[in-house]
């Protein structure tokens, strides 16, 4: 590859040009994500490609660099955007032209679900309407030549690695550390450095079996003919291994991985495992998984074992089943880490839900409930948290006593829900804790703002199965999300302000303009007007106390009391009269609200793409059309003036962004991961609400300036946003009283009844264990919402001049 110059652009001074002669072998990238691509300078690719003569009838574009585009409009692009989705990272999928990368992870999952390397050679070749490059053929041959030949199997108790002929299980006794890890047949030790091999015996000598085929009545659930996929389990007739010691087993994945470049393959053979006990659970029969949820399950048990992975859904589109069912189908002792404690209450009514298991079974650990397990011949399930298990300073007795428990017990299936957060440095020492035969991760967003993501190929697993967001959406399995993005001048006051001074008073200052925040209220009012249900999400806690109370809203964030946590979403799901909860970055996660169909975003975790995805995610649970939909379809329809149709989608996800200031900056990043996925955003100015005569709170110069003063007077350490926990290191104070410790906001001790108009006193400065109270509190019992008025009409927001979506809104009002 020689970097030419490329005078014909002003983004990039190189352009790649592939096709030299020097160049004999493609250089694939370990993993890749869509911000990486973005990066690389231009490439030409015009000496390295020829095209076929029957190129139309082709859908792929397949480049040197392992690069691949997808015309979707193509008859034959499903079938290839399923073949693709085994082989490649899918970079970005919108409508009509889908990009994938080819990687070393990517064939690294494929040819570990028994994809031969003749099989990626020839059906590229199928698809591609170009001749596949010579250089990646040999790219593809290289790397995989080392993949998916080797596994690591606990079977009663012991370890074996496997191999479905000799020469690579010699190669991996080359290394001497692994010989010496080696136990060989009929012996009950392992040899010691220098010890000769016992008469009768060799390094060649290996344990011979037969290769395992999936039963597909050892599955929980039933194969439709919809997900017919082909048996991958090795080819072999036979199956070759040799026994590790068990306080081996790291240094061997290790050593096989890094030095030897040939990465064990983790398998559990649940079917033969006849020393630990099994569990009684099965699904319910009015239980019926989801075709893709079956697909990833097929991935995961296509040859008989269990098969350690990652399983990417969207949010919403059923995650928890699909691990309930993987449980199911093993019927072993589980062990479930999730994010928080309403997660692992939720975890468990879904349990409860699904399956037939006796309740007595079920056990949760978290700061409020600490259920010790049963004795180690019964099987048992154990949902607890990240931080629970990964906490190294000193517990309480019965916390202590449960982890005991845990490390003495073989669990068949150990679940890592939001897998993302597992390659946090402090939440690696769980796989050393928990002996687990089998690794199943749960995520919507394999994403991180790190290069740790790439360590979950080795913590885990490899990539089992991605669904498409856009595809489950089409055929109704995910709502129809329409996202859009509110820029909102800032007032002169504030930006004035935002000028000359720090950047921990710039971010309050962008956060609460009171522009922002006049919207906030706008899109509150009108969306309850149509019976939707709100989330209203803000990482500084200072606008989430301060907006939330000024409005009378009810607010949850990490120093809320767990039983007040749940009691608000109880309310937000059960009452037709609670609507709207404002919610920190404590909601971002395995949160389960199904009937949530609006976010309003005002604030932020800078350029993070996993939390945007995540926030979109709260409202895609699928959902019928509302009845102001149905009433106004008629006429939408006939709105020619505005291209997207509004009845057509019954989620929306407004994110509001205070211009010129540095909030734009992060918003364009932290969509990135949606667009990839086939979203888009519309871009609304202010003056597509009317704001000017609805009597908002934040209209009066009075409020605005006392909020003003107020983010004056509060400190300049960047301590405003409360601490998230999981996605950093999972570092906790107090693990057995999980309150979140609630950061100082303002150094004074002030009142938010002459802020917000209402009777409510709150210390703003809080002590660092207080739990706040109150919070539900802070919606009155009757609220006296103030109904948005559209007599009169300011010169600024016409009804011509509004976005369609609130003029069809005022027009029918009106009638």
């Amino acid at each position: 590859m020689i970097p030419q110059e490329y005078p014909e652009t002003k983004l990039s001074k190189f352009v790649i040009s592939y096709g030299s002669k020097n160049q004999s072998i493609s250089l694939l990238p370990l993993a890749c994500d869509s911000q990486q691509v973005s990066l690389k300078p231009f490439r030409d690719y015009s000496a390295s490609l020829n095209l076929k003569l029957d190129h139309a009838s082709r859908p792929l574009w397949v480049f040197p660099d392992g690069l691949i585009i997808v015309e979707t409009f193509h008859v034959s692009s499903s079938a290839a955007c399923e073949f693709l989705s085994t082989v490649a990272e899918p970079l970005s999928r919108p409508e009509l032209i889908h990009e994938y990368q080819m990687t070393i992870f990517s064939l690294y999952a494929a040819v570990s679900l028994g994809i031969s390397v003749n099989s990626i050679i020839e059906t590229l070749n199928k698809f591609s309407k170009n001749e596949v490059p010579d250089v990646l053929v040999k790219a593809i041959i290289s790397h995989c030549k080392s993949f998916g030949k080797l596994k690591i199997v606990l079977r009663d108790g012991r370890y074996f690695v496997e191999a479905s002929n000799r020469e690579e299980l010699s190669y991996l006794l080359s290394d001497e550390r692994i010989k010496l890890s080696r136990v060989y047949s009929g012996t009950s030790f392992q040899l010691n450095s220098g010890e000769k091999s016992l008469q009768g015996t060799s390094n060649d000598e290996f344990n011979v079996s037969e290769a395992p085929l999936l039963n597909p009545k050892d599955l929980a659930f039933k194969i439709t003919e919809e997900c017919q996929v082909s048996n991958n389990g090795s080819t072999s007739a036979n199956i070759y291994s040799f026994e590790i010691s068990g306080d081996k087993v790291d240094l061997v994945t290790m050593i096989s991985f890094v030095d030897l470049h040939r990465p064990l393959l983790s398998e559990y053979d649940f079917r033969s495992d006849h020393r630990n006990p099994s569990l009684d659970i099965t699904l319910k029969h009015t239980t019926q998984i989801r075709y893709y949820q079956e697909y990833a399950l097929r991935m995961m048990f296509s040859n008989g074992r269990a098969r350690s992975g990652i399983i990417v859904l969207p949010c919403g589109a059923g995650k928890t089943l699909t691990g309930i069912t993987a449980a199911c189908t093993m019927r072993k002792s589980i062990l479930i880490l999730t994010t928080s404690a309403v997660a692992v209450t939720q975890w468990r009514q879904q349990f409860e839900d699904y399956t037939n298991v006796d309740s007595r079974r079920l056990h949760c650990l978290t700061s409020g409930t600490k259920d010790s397990l049963g004795p180690a011949s019964e099987a048992e399930i154990l949902i607890t948290t990240y931080t629970m298990m990964a906490f190294t300073g000193k517990r309480s007795a019965s916390s202590a006593h449960i982890i005991n428990q845990i490390q003495e017990r073989e669990w068949g299936l150990l679940i890592f829900d939001e897998v993302q957060f597992a390659p946090a440095p402090a939440f690696r020492r769980i796989n050393s804790i928990v002996k687990a035969h089998c690794k199943l991760g749960l995520t919507a967003t394999l994403v991180r703002e790190d290069d740790l993501i790439q360590d979950l190929q080795w913590l885990i697993g490899p990539k089992l199965y991605e669904a498409n967001w856009m595809e489950l959406q089409d055929r109704g399995y995910l709502a129809r999300a329409l996202c859009s993005e509110v820029w909102c001048p800032m007032t002169s006051e504030f930006f004035k302000e935002y000028l000359n001074c720090s950047h921990a008073k710039r971010r309050k200052l962008w956060v609460c303009n009171p522009n922002k925040l006049k919207v906030c209220e706008f899109l509150i009012r009108w969306h309850e007007q149509r019976g939707d249900k709100i989330l209203v999400f803000s990482d500084s806690l200072f606008a989430l106390i301060s907006v939330a109370v000024a409005l009378k809203r009810p607010f949850v964030c990490g120093s809320v009391d767990i039983l007040e946590r749940i009691k608000i979403l109880q309310q937000f799901k059960q009452n037709p009269n609670f609507n709207t909860i404002f919610l920190s970055k404590v909601g971002d996660n395995a949160i389960d609200i199904p009937l949530a169909n609006v976010v309003i975003q005002i604030s932020f975790n800078f350029a993070s793409r996993r939390q945007e995805a995540q926030r979109l995610g709260r409202i895609l649970r699928p959902k019928p059309y509302s009845n102001w939909q149905k009433k106004s379809l008629s006429a939408s329809i006939e709105n020619t003036e505005d291209p997207v149709n509004e009845t057509s989608y019954n989620a929306f996800f407004y994110s509001l962004l205070s211009k010129d200031t540095e909030e734009m900056q992060y918003a364009d990043k932290r969509q990135q991961f949606i667009i990839d996925q086939g979203y888009s955003y519309r871009v609304l100015p202010i003056n597509s609400f009317p704001l000017d005569n609805e009597n908002l709170h934040f209209s009066e110069l009075s409020a605005q300036i006392d909020l003003l003063n107020k983010i004056k007077a509060s400190d300049d350490l960047l301590s405003d946003d409360e601490e998230d926990n999981v996605l950093t290191s999972g570092r906790t104070t107090q693990i057995d009283n999980m309150s979140t410790r609630y950061p100082k906001v303002i150094t004074t001790k002030s009142s938010l009844a002459k802020l917000s108009g209402g009777d409510l006193e709150i210390s703003i400065k809080a002590q660092n264990d207080q739990i706040i109270s109150g919070a539900l509190n802070a919606r009155p019992t009757k609220l006296n919402r103030p109904v948005i008025t559209l007599k009169q009409r300011s010169n600024k927001a016409k009804i011509s001049d509004m976005h369609s979506m609130f003029r069809n809104f005022h027009k029918n009002k009106q009638t």
